[in-house]
């Protein structure tokens, strides 16, 4: 196609290089077998494995004390990895609060479970919280925290 100015409008005009049709239509089903070809991995039984959870797990650990951004973008990734992954059948929901537990530094859990206690204090200590539970309360103590735990209290002041 090349184009042509017509009036302040362009408008498309026929030239020799456009492509000629195909001899049979694709059904979608085979555009989209073509169109997973150009994207290795892109097939949806492919999207996660169980080692993508544990590596967010780890990579998130090991950039210590996190920032309310950080820790927000922690939750969405987790979310939607683990989603996938029960969705798909390689995860069971029940593993979900303790891998999203895992995850939290030490020194913020302490003020999480705080924060946990306070908002249910009837919560039974073996049962976990749910991870929207944990997120909102790590996201309302990051939030009142600028320094995000730069230094801890001291032993008074807890």
């Amino acid at each position: 196609m090349s184009v042509k100015e017509y009036e302040g409008k362009f408008t498309p005009t026929a030239t020799h290089n456009e492509p000629k049709p195909a001899a049979h239509a694709y059904t979608y089903e085979e555009w989209k077998a073509e169109i997973f070809k150009l994207y290795p991995g892109s097939k949806s039984r492919d999207r996660y494995t169980q080692n993508d959870l544990e590596k967010l797990i780890a990579d998130f650990l090991s950039k210590g004390t996190p920032s309310r951004a950080s820790f927000s973008q922690y939750h969405h990734e987790f979310q939607k990895i683990v989603k996938w992954l029960v969705d798909n059948g390689k995860m069971e929901w029940s593993s979900e609060k303790e891998k999203f537990q895992r995850g939290i530094l030490s020194t913020l859990w302490v003020r999480i479970a705080r924060r946990l206690e306070i908002l249910d204090p009837l919560h039974h200590p073996d049962d976990p919280y749910k991870v929207e539970e944990m997120f909102n309360a790590g996201d309302w103590y990051l939030k009142g925290n600028t320094t995000a735990m730069a230094s801890v209290l001291p032993t008074g002041h807890q």
